[in-house]
């Protein structure tokens, strides 16, 4: 018994350290929000910041205010804390360490303690963990609730409570199908992992069922509130722009030939991935391990729907791929096992910290997510009035962190349907602040940075900005690093 509990310790203590130095590669990889026109991040905070005011998303283009699973905890830490790039992906971040937690769980479970650290350290330290834990995207949160999920369908075969474990893990791929919608493809992968319960009694099925119905009833009846009651469920099937299935078809950009191509690109978060999981996949194979089939099962699942469930909708970005982190890593642990296989994780950790280093050193970040965030913490305690700055990043984030009441979206299209000159009138800002409108405001000034994300037609509103703002008009309130907060007199 008490080498029993000196083991569980020392397994616990392993995987506490294993967390914070995934933990760690993440905050220095901070990737903060992206605030171009037209930036996804811009629309997320917007509806996280109505959600916060209490005010529910509304119209076309706030669609995805229905990702509750994703967007409402951002809501919250706004309200809690004040909105900076910090807060804004506090819950990716925690999500993303979740994905260590479950895969820990989901091979102990499977296996035992040795291939389940492993695994955990190969999420933690996984590149494109690390580069999407802390941007503002489902990517990171929809993973996590899938393979909670599936560790919860493990749980059900052996537990004197079986019922409960499939009710939670029914609701934990509602909440999964509440970040993103396409969570509920993974529903096959949670039913494999929980049928020997079901084989038991198929009125288990039911529960796992009714812990799936739960979450989206829930919405249901907050939305009900506003007269609403199925917009949560029927607004993103209208947002989606559709095609056919051969016009998303390019042999360049499969997800395939991405990963063939990334395999000595050590840039990519796609590097040296695809051979190890190849020969992990062969181990697995030739040593007939059971305990690697549901692992297999769910990552050529998760493979075969983002490879060909996505032609009709999207193009395919890299961070749709942290859906196989999980996967991935419980297959290369379990198939790997042995005295070496530890070492994997260091190997990983070094690849990651190879692939982060140019985002860790981007030039933009110190003054567009740091500095940036600490001026809107400054600002918290102001008078609320609009804010006027000549970077356009800046611009953005200053009245979005500090909104006077409901914030509007603006309907992003994805460019991948837009012809070029439909593209070149979507790099323009309409309406270009009226410089006017923002006396009696704040005026920020401090370091300016051209960045990607700037609307083409911006050099117009900075001229007008320089023409319209006196400096014997402005009075100090306070300097954050090398940036100025004004106050412009009426």
């Amino acid at each position: 018994m008490a080498r029993a509990s000196d083991a569980r310790a020392i397994t616990a203590a392993a995987l506490a350290v294993i967390m914070g130095l995934g933990a760690a590669i993440r905050a220095w990889a901070f990737g903060g929000l992206e605030f171009g026109l037209g930036a996804d991040d811009a629309g997320y905070v917007a509806v996280a910041q109505n959600l916060a005011g209490g005010m529910l998303p509304d119209g076309q283009a706030e669609w995805f205010g229905a990702r509750a699973a994703f967007l409402w905890p951002v809501a919250l830490a706004f309200r809690l804390f004040g909105a900076d790039d910090y807060t804004a992906v506090a819950w990716p971040f925690t999500a993303s360490l979740l994905s260590i937690l479950a895969a820990f769980l989901v091979a102990r479970e499977l296996v035992g303690r040795r291939p389940a650290l492993v695994a955990a350290g190969l999420v933690a330290f996984a590149p494109i963990e690390v580069l999407w834990a802390t941007r503002l995207r489902p990517d990171a949160v929809m993973p996590a609730l899938v393979a909670l999920a599936v560790w919860a369908a493990l749980r059900s075969r052996r537990s004197e409570r079986p019922v409960a474990w499939l009710v939670a893990a029914g609701a934990l791929t509602g909440l999964a199908w509440s970040a993103r919608e396409t969570a509920l493809f993974m529903v096959p992968v949670v039913a494999v992992a929980a049928w020997p319960a079901v084989r038991a009694s198929w009125r288990r099925g039911w529960a796992y069922a009714a812990g799936l119905a739960a979450v989206p009833l829930a919405l249901v009846l907050v939305f009900a509130a506003g007269e609403r009651p199925l917009w949560p469920l029927t607004t993103t099937a209208g947002a989606g722009a559709f095609r056919s299935p051969a016009a998303g078809w390019d042999v360049t950009t499969a997800y395939v030939a991405q990963m063939v191509t990334a395999v000595a690109d050590a840039r990519s978060p796609l590097f040296l991935v695809l051979p190890l999981v190849l020969v992990a996949g062969a181990v697995a194979w030739q040593r007939r391990v059971r305990a690697a089939v549901l692992p297999a099962a769910w990552l050529a699942w998760a493979v075969a729907y983002l490879e060909f469930g996505t032609l009709v909708s999207v193009d395919k970005p890299v961070r749709f791929l942290t859906l196989l982190t999980v996967p991935a890593a419980l297959l290369v642990a379990i198939a790997l096992d042995g005295r070496a296989s530890p070492l994997l994780v260091p190997a990983m950790a070094l690849v990651a910290i190879a692939v982060a280093s140019p985002r860790a050193h981007a030039p933009n970040r110190p003054d567009n997510v740091h500095l940036v965030s600490a001026v809107a913490r400054q600002m918290r305690a102001l008078p609320r009035a609009p804010v006027l700055a000549a970077d356009y990043i800046w611009w953005a984030k200053l009245n979005a962190f500090l909104p006077r009441g409901r914030l509007p979206v603006r309907r992003a299209i994805d460019p991948a349907y837009l012809s070029p000159e439909q593209r070149a009138q979507a790099r323009r800002l309409e309406p270009l602040p009226d410089p006017a409108a923002y006396r009696g405001g704040y005026v920020v000034t401090g370091p300016v940075r051209r960045a990607s994300g700037w609307p083409s037609n911006w050099p117009t509103a900075q001229a007008a900005i320089r023409a319209a703002v006196r400096r014997g008009d402005l009075q100090p309130v306070a300097r954050i690093g090398t940036a100025t907060v004004w106050r412009w007199l009426p």
